[in-house]
């Protein structure tokens, strides 16, 4: 909660190994970027600061360093805890919310990350007591593990700074050192309530000084390129696995947690894993059976982008003022576009699998539709239409492309939908491939890269039908109203309103929450 009675404005938090070194960089600071992306690919931090002092280029390696290989008694309290209470692990794979009090209807401070480090002062009524950036505050208890996280034993060569040890000046031990950072709306609609985009965890990746003037780029990823679930090569024979077991083992083995969204989980009998990274691996197995793939978070995902497609638009895009845009961008390509595609494999008992899945943008009347043949080993028809579903996207995922560029929104996550409205022939449903939210001197904005969905149903009727909500997604609006976010009376029924949901809906199962 804010003050009411000051300015809306936008601040960043940054802590290295949960130390919080917000206000160090805040003087010094020219931009923060996070890139959110959506598949195949890693989520990245970029900081860059002044130096024209040279500051950082002669002191911000060893006084990192120093802050992040300090024990607890040395620091004092950390991002995650104080040093006096019970060391718990983080077991939630999707984050741990950190509560004001102990309940899920009370504000939430922010988002711990799986394997995360906490001290715990005491559990009471299943919440855990714990030290969150200096505050009090409260998390859920079923999600902790009593102990430390272990280090996979491939990476013992790397320094786990989170785990406390002796101040190293080493650069492989700076490597190793853990990012958080959040971006956050402070009395934004001058009700006092803030709105947080938890950026998550990242691993230092590289440091860059250029100039003149001198400037310090510090870049981080979700996936650094020097872990060796991304570096090692291995051969292996994976015998009797389901898809979910392949990643879980690799990421267990990572010291990641795994998070297996497909309804669909592929087996297989016997699969090679020969002279490949580990993910390069996974990510083979995922779209060779129209899975995808990303890791955020410390957290390995795998889904089924169609599905992310038929979720409701989280908002429509009007031509015009009222788009709320800045910028935009919009092309269309006719390069490898095709509107049909085939998926065959025949059986060794001479069974023929087959299945044909077909583009939006589909008409039978067209003599110059292409169709896309593939043929690969597949077990089911459902498993050759999502496979045909994937190829599609693969090659005609320029067909339509958008960037949009917006003042800064939290809410715009990639793997979410727009749609748009009053663009002719851009008109339709939307995926967000990418958001890249970035905060400097000059303000807060978001940038989205879109692409055309392609599920049968994107024409694009957004979420003001309350109807088109589950009842999880209404849950947890409504989980959102409790906790202060929506403001209050007819500010809320405004708020509810524009955002394109029912306010009757939302307000009736708010209440079921509360009072039964």
């Amino acid at each position: 909660m804010s003050d009411r009675s000051k300015a809306r404005r936008t601040v960043i938090g940054v802590f290295f190994s949960g130390v919080d070194i917000t206000s160090s960089l805040e003087k010094y600071l020219i931009s923060l970027t996070y890139t959110d992306n959506d598949e195949d690919a890693a989520d990245d931090l970029q900081i860059k600061l002044q130096d024209r002092s040279g500051i950082w280029r002669e002191k911000w390696l060893n006084t990192a360093i120093q802050a992040a290989a300090s024990t607890p008694s040395e620091s004092g309290d950390t991002e995650n805890g104080g040093n006096s209470g019970v060391p718990y692990t983080v077991s939630a794979e999707s984050g741990l919310a950190v509560r004001s009090r102990a309940g899920e209807q009370y504000y939430q401070y922010g988002t711990l990350s799986y394997g995360d480090n906490i001290s715990v002062n005491s559990i009471e009524n299943g919440w855990a007591n714990i030290t969150y950036n200096g505050k009090n505050a409260y998390v859920s208890a079923d999600y902790i593990q009593e102990g430390v996280s272990s280090v996979d034993s491939a990476d013992e060569s790397k320094t786990d700074t989170t785990s406390g040890g002796e101040p190293s000046a080493d650069w492989e031990a700076c490597k190793a050192m853990r990012i958080h950072a959040n971006i956050a709306r402070l009395n934004w609609r001058t009700d006092g309530k803030d709105d947080v985009l938890e950026c998550g965890q990242f691993e230092l990746d590289n440091v860059t000084l250029q100039g003149p003037p001198n400037t310090i780029t510090i870049k981080a990823t979700s996936l650094p390129y020097n872990a060796t679930i991304r570096q090692t090569l291995r051969s292996k024979s994976w015998e009797c696995y389901y898809l979910s077991g392949i990643a879980g083992e690799i990421a267990g083995k990572s010291g990641m947690g795994c998070m297996f969204l497909a309804e669909s989980d592929p087996f297989y009998d016997r699969v090679e894993q020969y002279k490949s990274s580990d993910i390069t691996f996974l990510k083979k197995l995922c779209n060779d059976k129209g899975l995808s793939l990303k890791a955020s978070n410390n957290v390995i995902i795998i889904f089924d982008q169609a599905t992310y497609e038929q979720k409701s638009p989280i908002r429509k895009i009007p031509y015009g003022q009222t788009g709320g845009y800045t910028k935009y961008s919009l092309a269309t390509s006719e390069n490898d576009n095709y509107a049909l595609c085939r998926v065959s494999y025949t059986t060794n008992s001479g069974e023929l699998i087959t299945a044909t899945e077909k583009a939006e943008n589909y008409d039978p009347k067209n003599n110059s539709n292409q169709c896309l043949e593939i043929r690969q080993k597949v077990g089911t028809v459902d498993e050759a239409k999502a496979l045909a579903r994937k190829y599609l996207r693969l090659y005609n995922k320029f067909g339509y492309e958008g960037t949009f560029t917006f003042p800064g929104d939290p809410t715009l996550c990639a793997g979410s939908t727009v749609v748009l409205e009053g663009w002719g022939a851009f008109d339709g449903k939307y995926l967000i491939k990418q958001a890249k939210h970035s905060i400097s001197k000059s303000g807060y904005t978001t940038q989205i890269k879109i692409q055309r969905s392609l599920t049968a149903d994107a024409g694009g009727e957004s979420n003001t039908d309350d109807n088109k909500l589950s009842q999880e997604e209404i849950d947890n609006i409504a989980k959102a109203v409790i906790r202060g976010e929506w403001s209050n009376g007819e500010e809320r029924q405004k708020l509810l309103a524009e955002a394109g949901y029912d306010y009757a809906t939302i307000q009736n199962r708010v209440n079921e929450m509360i009072y039964g």
